[in-house]
């Protein structure tokens, strides 16, 4: 995989990202409510860049079922219920995952890894998106969300043309 740097240089992204992700925020890995602009999010497209050098040709749900330490499948619709997403807000402890991440650092890091196929191969594998649907609705609870609902706009709409 040749290294670029498609956040200074955008150019050196696939053009397929460069024709969907057309808001600027998609491109800013400064600002904390952009998907690459946290830590969580930034740090996720380089994970995902150096696990995709390890694993070519492997689809990227093994590389989100990686991220979730084998347990892929639990990451589902019953997460991102409201009720779910309360409980798991007022007992962050006991939450599914917990040992892994917090709520906002797993959905970043779901997204941001999503996102980054797409710069980098110019799509997002299908069988993918309905994690990246479970991180987006999760985000979109009020009492949970780090995203306002234009940037969630946005990744929904490009995780569907994708």
């Amino acid at each position: 995989m040749t290294e670029h740097d498609p956040f200074n240089e955008p150019e050196s992204a696939h053009s397929r990202a460069r024709e969907l992700m057309r808001e600027p925020l998609f491109w800013d890995c400064v600002d904390e409510a952009a998907p690459f602009g946290s830590d969580e999010g930034h740090d996720a497209y380089y994970e995902w860049r150096d696990w995709r050098s390890r694993n070519p040709d492997a689809p990227l749900t093994d590389c989100f079922d990686w991220i979730l330490d084998g347990d892929l499948y639990a990451y589902n619709e019953t997460l991102a219920s409201a009720a779910q997403v309360e409980a798991d807000l007022a007992n962050p402890d006991e939450a599914l995952f917990s040992d892994l991440f917090d709520m906002f650092t797993l959905d970043t890091t779901i997204i941001a890894t999503g996102l980054g196929q797409l710069m980098d191969e110019g799509k997002i594998d299908k069988d993918a998106k309905p994690f990246i649907h479970v991180a987006i609705k999760r985000q979109r609870n009020p009492k949970a969300g780090h995203y306002d609902e234009m940037t969630l706009d946005a990744i929904a709409r490009v995780v569907e043309e994708s």
